[in-house]
């Protein structure tokens, strides 16, 4: 049975901009459904990681994710961050590669060794597997994203521990959770359950690097999750870096 791509994307108001001018008008027109979760009780900039305000958007997208993961059981959910500009069609490609594998994600060879999988581009099957991912790992180290950085701090210096929540696979001694990727990862990383995931990364055409990647003529997408900007640059960056793109993709058509 053929399945359905339906995209989840998560905003607060300074990105609005950005959806609306730069996004939303190079995405492609091949999705089941646009499922777009707009926070407007408090907002967050590129750059805010570790920040309460980022904290809790993060845990409002992971919040969201597992509700679209039920809603569209049996097809397929795409996660994206909105710093993303596209060049070409891709829904068929993700659907092929969700068929042997639970998730996909992007790849970023420079956090591989620390949070190798990168959440600003991520695919999932919605399937009871994942669902139950979500509920029993992802969304219980999310909650630690509800607290403060005073309440962490309090924490740490009354010694208590909280089952779950140590990055025990990094070398940096990084004690709490700072943002959705790194409840991700740890869900995955530090679960019998996250290891039993079958998990792909994206091809390089799926890329974070401003040239186009290594093959920037096939390239599908740029995504600058990651890049500590304020949003004026971001959004004069994305557009700059989507123009420079796509004069190398024409070019190789002449």
């Amino acid at each position: 049975m053929k399945k359905e791509l339906h995209l989840c994307v998560v905003m607060s108001d300074s990105y609005f901009d950005i959806y609306k001018q730069i996004f939303h008008k190079t995405l492609p027109m091949e999705f089941g459904s646009v499922n777009i979760l707009h926070i407007r009780d408090f907002d967050s900039e590129p750059g805010a990681v570790g920040e309460d305000a980022f904290k809790l958007i993060n845990f409002k997208r992971l919040e969201f994710i597992s509700k679209q993961l039920a809603a569209h059981k049996g097809d397929n959910l795409l996660v994206l961050d909105l710093d993303a500009v596209f060049f070409r069609d891709f829904k068929a490609d993700i659907n092929k590669l969700l068929e042997t594998n639970d998730m996909v994600f992007q790849y970023n060879p420079h956090t591989e060794h620390q949070s190798p999988y990168i959440i600003a581009t991520w695919a999932l099957q919605c399937s009871q597997k994942n669902i139950d991912f979500f509920d029993r790992q992802i969304m219980r180290r999310a909650e630690s994203l509800l607290l403060s950085k005073e309440e962490w701090d309090a924490k740490q210096a009354r010694g208590d521990k909280v089952p779950g929540y140590w990055f025990s696979h990094r070398k940096e001694g990084q004690t709490h959770l700072d943002g959705d990727g790194c409840v991700v990862n740890t869900a995955i990383l530090e679960s019998k359950f996250g290891q039993e995931l079958k998990i792909a990364t994206l091809p390089e055409t799926y890329t974070m690097d401003s040239e186009g990647g290594s093959n920037p003529e096939e390239c599908v997408l740029y995504q600058s999750a990651g890049v500590a900007r304020g949003i004026q640059e971001k959004a004069v960056s994305l557009v700059k870096t989507f123009k420079h793109i796509r004069g190398k993709i024409n070019g190789s058509l002449d």
